[in-house]
C-alpha cells in the first residue's frame, strides 16, 4: 500500500471516528461525564475502530521514519490518545454521549495493538 493511500485512509479513519462521535451539540449544557464507566460492546467498538488507526498511521509515515519502528508505533499511540481525549473533550458538549476515560484507554490499546500488528507483519524497510 503507497503512502499516499494509507494517508488518505488514516484520514478517513479519524473522519469516522469524529462522526461516529457526534451527538445533539448542546454548548451551554453540560454533558454526561462518567469516567470509569466500563460498557463491554463500548469498549470492543473503540478498539477495533483505533486498531485501523494505528494500522494506517504507522502505515503512513514507515517508509520516511528513519527510527525504530517501535518508537514510531508509540508515537502514533500517543496520536490516538490525544485524538480520543479531544472527541471526549467535545462530548462534553452533547445531550446524548457520555464521556469516559475507559473510551482513551481503549483507543489507546487499539491504536498500539495495530501498530504492532502491522509492524511485526510487513518488516521495516
Amino acid at each position: 500500500m503507497t503512502r499516499s493511500i494509507s494517508r488518505i485512509a488514516w484520514a478517513l479513519v479519524s473522519a469516522v471516528i469524529v462522526f461516529a462521535s457526534l451527538g445533539e451539540w448542546a454548548p451551554n449544557q453540560p454533558g454526561n461525564w462518567a469516567p470509569l464507566l466500563v460498557s463491554v460492546s463500548d469498549v470492543a467498538q473503540n478498539v477495533l475502530v483505533y486498531v485501523s488507526f494505528g494500522v494506517f498511521g504507522v502505515l503512513s509515515f514507515r517508509d520516511t521514519y528513519q527510527r525504530h519502528w517501535l518508537r514510531l508505533v508509540v508515537r502514533i499511540t500517543g496520536l490516538a490518545i490525544l485524538f480520543a481525549a479531544s472527541n471526549e473533550a467535545l462530548q462534553l458538549y452533547t445531550l446524548d454521549r457520555v464521556a469516559s476515560l475507559i473510551d482513551i484507554a481503549s483507543a489507546a490499546i487499539g491504536a498500539a495493538a495495530g501498530g504492532l500488528a502491522i509492524s511485526s507483519w510487513r518488516s521495516p524497510k
